[in-house]
């Protein structure tokens, strides 16, 4: 059973204290709430004061601190930001922004794409990115293709990894605790006048739980044995090097790789058993890059020119998973390969009191293959299909300020094989009031998301489909009071959607087939506060975000958005090198759909959650922590039917030299 309505109604109270919007950052103080700088939204540095976006900027010592061990677990502060994570760490975990799909949500790492080609929508399962060596997470919301192209039409999740300082630092971590799980952790980074380097290697063990069904009452009741545990294995290593040639350009490369070994469940209507021994799944990411950048025109103008390129391999395998033409049913290998590769022009340009402008060209090459390897009563490989794109693409933005206003007006067309040509814009203005520190927003602009090769080539493709599109916009005001004791924030928006793509099950001969038919609109509120309540002692952050997101050709709300999300942290310094903080999470209520016949929608409880962590500095070498996840052990679920850790703790320390 969830939490229930009266105790989950106490903790959105509690998060209540300061609700907030789109908001500027999640930082350590509210003195410096955000970094003086940020990259994603005008793709080169800019004075988050001048934004006119609604940015939110997660520092690295957050996700340190917690002593993450997924993405996940790091990116659930964020307003207006929504996972989903299929029973716990190494099940699939996709994120949406402002109510839009995963698909539709670009993910980079140093400011580089990723996702999974071979995947249904080209959408990235954030459980393939390892949260090590993070030095920030910069979340950019709202339609941001004038910049980034296909995909970012609800926004950006840029991952920021971390350099090597002139101080040469090294560390080795462990943590152990609840569900058989121990993680390690060695890094090491430095840097000379012409080089900086940084190197880290992890692990992840966890014996884990039966992803289908675990704490949930209306399955276990049912069930004549235990459910068994479904264990992940992660590892991972990373590597990024800058040197610079001479004083006016610099190379620098980045390579980061991880291997996952899931075992898994499958809910799915059709299956049986739905807690299998057999499912699992296996998935190795790689990403790689090298970037060579140059001024000229005494530093006026800087001048990049990146290459990059990732790859996808996982093999799913499933019990009974495959049909042949007469409905006979085999275990087996779901294989997919996904690569991606291609090169990126930048220039921007200082022209004084005119502003600044960036213009830019990127081409990308895609492949994607699926196939399916029979196992059992008969081997047979099945291919499904194997294709290919390239997508070429022209940007350009100008940012002008005007006094105490910024404005910014960009544009970017976009071109794929076999696609319609699709053009994107997007403006934006800020305005700040001096002396009372205010800062009013706004931003308007549309998206586009290209179909994926899954949509345009697998059994069920449509080569024909058409991009989606989105128009949307936003106005906020962010506050600061008290000497910048406080910050407040609040952004409303509103998204219009069409051209969404729909499957029909009558399509292709009846086997389905993609379709442009689909339309929604999304709106919301996204509120944040940040206050030092005593200065060097006691801190509090909240958000809450309010979200409605209708299918209006069936005049139905969309699955899996809760129309409410609430967060609230509250951390005590009082104490020399001890930190100790509490975090309260809600989630309201929202749509799923049910795994046994009639299938129909159900609506899910709302959930209420409750974790805390300390950390201690021993000395200038030692640090330990502790971690605390779901103290009440409430009962909930994200996905109908996939379960969700209980009551657990977590211990470690960490030796630097």
């Amino acid at each position: 059973m969830s939490k229930s309505p009266r105790a989950c109604a106490r903790i959105a109270a509690t998060s209540s204290v300061a609700f907030s919007f789109a908001a500027p950052a999640l930082a350590q103080s509210a003195v410096e709430i955000l970094p003086l700088l940020v990259i994603t939204a005008t793709r080169s540095p800019l004075e988050i004061q001048r934004s006119g976006s609604a940015i939110n900027v997660i520092e690295g010592d957050e996700v340190t601190n917690w002593g993450a061990r997924s993405l996940p677990d790091v990116l659930r502060q964020v307003p207006g930001l929504d996972i989903t994570e299929n029973g716990g760490i190494g099940g699939l975990s996709y994120v949406r922004l402002r109510g839009a799909e995963a698909r539709q949500t670009l993910i980079l790492i140093d400011n580089i794409r990723v996702g999974d080609a071979a995947s249904t929508g080209g959408e990235m399962d954030m459980s393939n990115i390892s949260p090590d060596d993070i030095a920030r997470i910069e979340v950019l919301r709202g339609p941001q293709s004038a910049l980034y192209g296909s995909d970012a039409m609800g926004g950006v999740i840029n991952i920021i990894t971390k350099k090597g300082a002139r101080t040469p630092r090294s560390s080795i971590s462990i943590e152990g605790g609840s569900y058989g799980t121990l993680a390690i952790r060695a890094a090491t980074s430095g840097a000379t006048e012409s080089t900086s380097w940084a190197f880290s290697i992890t692990g992840l063990h966890t014996d884990g739980f039966s992803r289908y069904g675990y704490r949930i009452g209306r399955i276990t009741s049912t069930l004549l044995t235990p459910l068994e545990r479904d264990s992940t294995d992660r590892i991972g290593g990373s590597a990024r090097v800058t040197h610079r040639l001479g004083e006016t350009a610099e190379v620098e490369i980045g390579f980061r790789r991880t291997h996952t070994n899931a075992k898994a469940d499958n809910p799915g209507a059709f299956a049986s058993p739905r807690d299998t021994r057999f499912d699992k799944g296996i998935q190795t990411f790689t990403t790689a890059y090298g970037k060579i950048s140059a001024e000229a025109l005494d530093g006026r103008m800087r001048n990049s020119i990146t290459i990059f390129a990732n790859w996808l391999d996982r093999v799913n395998r499933v019990q009974q998973g495959c049909f042949d033409a007469f409905f006979n049913t085999y275990d087996c290998d779901y294989i997919f390969r996904s690569r991606r590769a291609g090169a990126e022009y930048q220039g921007d340009l200082d022209l004084g009191r005119a502003g600044k402008t960036t213009v830019g060209a990127r081409t990308e090459y895609e492949e994607a293959t699926n196939r399916e390897m029979w196992l059992s009563p008969v081997t047979l490989n099945v291919p499904r299909f194997n294709a290919s794109q390239r997508t070429n693409s022209i940007f350009a933005l100008h940012q002008l300020p005007i006094g105490p206003f910024d404005f910014s007006l960009g544009g970017r067309v976009d071109s794929v094989d076999g696609v319609n040509v699709f053009p994107t814009w997007r403006a934006t203005a800020a305005y700040t009031i001096a002396g009372t520190g205010t800062k009013l927003r706004a931003s308007a602009g549309t998206g586009a998301k290209a179909p994926s090769l899954f949509q345009r080539f697998s059994q069920y493709g449509t080569p024909g489909l058409r991009p989606e599109h989105n128009f949307g916009y936003d106005f906020g005001i962010d506050q600061s009071l008290l000497d910048g004791r406080v910050k407040l924030s609040v952004t409303g928006f509103d998204t219009r959607y069409r051209d969404l793509f729909d499957f029909d099950p009558f399509g292709n001969n009846l086997v389905g087939a993609y379709i442009n038919v689909g339309r929604a609109r999304i709106t919301g509120l996204e509120i944040f506060a940040e206050a030092i309540v005593v200065p060097e002692a006691w801190r509090v952050r909240a958000s809450y975000t309010r979200l409605r997101a209708m299918d209006l050709m069936r005049n139905q709300l969309l699955l899996r958005r809760p129309r409410d999300t609430a967060y609230l942290a509250v951390t005590y310094t009082g104490v020399t090198n001890l930190e100790i903080e509490g975090r309260a999470t809600f989630v309201g209520k929202r749509i799923d759909v049910q795994n046994d016949f009639p299938y129909s929608r159900v609506q899910m409880a709302p959930y209420g959650k409750l974790d805390m962590r300390a950390t201690y500095k021993v000395n200038d070498n030692l640090s330990v922590f502790a971690r605390a996840e779901n103290i009440t052990n409430a009962r909930f679920e994200e996905i109908r039917d996939y379960g969700t850790p209980g009551r657990s703790f977590y211990a470690g320390m960490q030796v630097t030299w």
